[in-house]
C-alpha cells in the first residue's frame, strides 16, 4: 500500500468511526497483529503471561501465517509480528518477516531483547524488518531485574548494543529502533540521572528513540494502568481499524484482549475480510457506539475507553489512528530522543 492509499484509508476509517458511526465497514482493516507465538521466557510483573491462568502456549505454523499475509497484502499497511509472547522464540521469525516484506506489508516487532544474540541480530536486520522496539523497563539493574524477572540487565543491554552495531555495520536505516520503558511510579524509572546514564550508553549507535510510556491495565487483567475518569467514555478505535490473530488462528479485535474474551472468528475457517464484517464484530461496534460494553469482559475492564480524547479519538490511539507509521518514523530521522507518551 502506497502513502496516498494509506492516507485515503485513514480518512475512511475516521469517517466511519467518528462521523458515519458505521458498524458494517466498507473499508478493510489497516493494521494487523499476527501473533507468531504467545510463549515467553520471562515472567514480568506487569504482564498477564506471568499469571497462573495464562493461556496455552503455542507457535503459529508457517502455512497459516502465509494464508494471513497473502490475504492481508491486498489491504493492510503494516503488521505487528508479536502480541502476547516473545516473538524471537519462533524459529521461523526472520522468514516470517521476509515473507511479509516481500508481499508489501511493513513489519513491526516488539521484543524483550534477552534472546537476540549475534546470529539472530544478523538475520533480523537482513530480513527487511521496518520497526523494532525493545521493551526494557528500568534504567538501572536493580529496577530492571525486579520487573523483568529471569532477565539479566547487562546481558540484555549487550544484546541491544550488538544489534545496533550489526545495523550500523550494514549501513542500514532500518529497522527504526526504539527502547521503550514503562514509567512505574516509585520503581526508579523517573530518576533523571539514571536515565541520562542509560541513554549515554548508546552514544554513537543507531538507536532512534528512547520512549517512556505509561502503563495500561491489559483490559482489566492487571491492576497497573493510568488513572482514568470512568465518568468519561469514548468508543475504542480498534474495532474500526485493526485485527489481532492469535497463534492458533483465533481472531480478536484488540491487542489488550489477552485471553481472547471476545473472539470474532478464526482464520483457519474464514478469511480476514469475512471476519471483519461478520456479526460478532458488527455487534461489538454497535454496542461500543451505544456505550453499552457491560457484556464484554475485556472492554468493560479496560482503562482505554475512559481516556482523554482529541478530535473524538482516544489520545493513546491517536498516533496509530492518524497514521504515525514506521515509514513516518524513518523519514523523520530525528536521532535519539526521550519521549513521554
Amino acid at each position: 500500500m502506497g502513502e496516498s492509499s494509506r492516507f485515503l484509508h485513514l480518512g475512511r476509517i475516521f469517517w466511519n468511526y467518528r462521523v458515519a458511526r458505521r458498524t458494517r465497514l466498507p473499508h478493510p482493516p489497516l493494521r494487523l497483529w499476527i501473533e507468531s507465538t504467545n510463549a515467553c521466557n520471562l515472567r514480568c510483573v506487569m504482564c498477564p503471561t506471568s499469571l497462573p491462568e495464562a493461556p496455552k502456549r503455542g507457535f503459529m505454523d508457517f502455512a497459516l501465517y502465509t494464508k494471513i499475509v497473502d490475504e492481508a497484502a491486498a489491504f493492510a499497511y503494516d503488521a505487528n509480528l508479536h502480541h502476547r509472547g516473545e516473538a524471537v522464540l519462533h524459529p521461523d521469525l526472520p522468514r516470517m518477516i521476509r515473507y511479509a516484506h516481500e508481499r508489501g506489508i511493513r513489519t513491526m516487532l516488539h521484543t524483550n531483547g534477552t534472546l537476540l544474540d549475534a546470529a539472530k541480530a544478523r538475520e533480523i536486520v537482513a530480513s527487511g524488518l521496518d520497526y523494532l522496539s525493545f521493551s526494557f523497563d528500568g534504567f538501572e539493574r536493580e529496577t530492571y531485574e525486579k520487573i523483568r524477572v529471569r532477565a539479566s540487565f547487562e546481558q540484555t543491554l549487550a544484546n541491544i548494543e550488538g544489534f545496533l552495531r550489526e545495523k550500523q555495520s550494514r549501513g542500514s536505516r532500518t529497522p527504526y529502533t526504539v527502547i521503550e520503558v514503562i514509567n512505574f511510579s516509585g520503581r526508579g524509572n523517573a530518576d533523571r540521572a539514571a536515565q541520562a546514564r542509560f541513554v549515554q550508553r548508546f552514544a554513537g549507535l543507531p538507536l532512534d528513540e528512547v520512549r517512556i510510556k505509561e502503563p495500561h491495565n491489559w483490559a482489566g487483567t492487571v491492576p497497573e494502568g493510568q488513572g482514568a475518569d470512568t465518568r468519561h467514555f469514548v468508543p475504542c478505535t480498534f474495532p474500526w481499524f485493526a485485527l489481532v490473530v492469535f497463534w492458533d488462528g483465533t481472531v480478536v479485535t484488540c491487542p489488550q484482549d489477552f485471553y481472547g474474551a471476545y473472539p470474532v472468528g478464526n482464520v483457519r475457517t474464514s478469511s480476514l475480510r469475512e471476519i471483519w464484517n461478520d456479526e460478532p464484530l458488527r455487534r461489538l461496534r454497535a454496542d461500543m457506539l451505544a456505550r453499552d460494553i457491560s457484556g464484554y469482559k475485556a472492554c468493560a475492564g479496560c482503562d482505554a475507553v475512559h481516556r482523554p480524547t482529541f478530535l473524538g479519538v482516544p489520545t493513546p490511539n491517536l498516533k496509530r489512528f492518524l497514521g504515525e507509521t514506521v515509514v513516518g518514523y524513518a523519514r523523520k530521522a530525528r536521532g535519539l530522543v526521550v519521549e513521554k507518551r
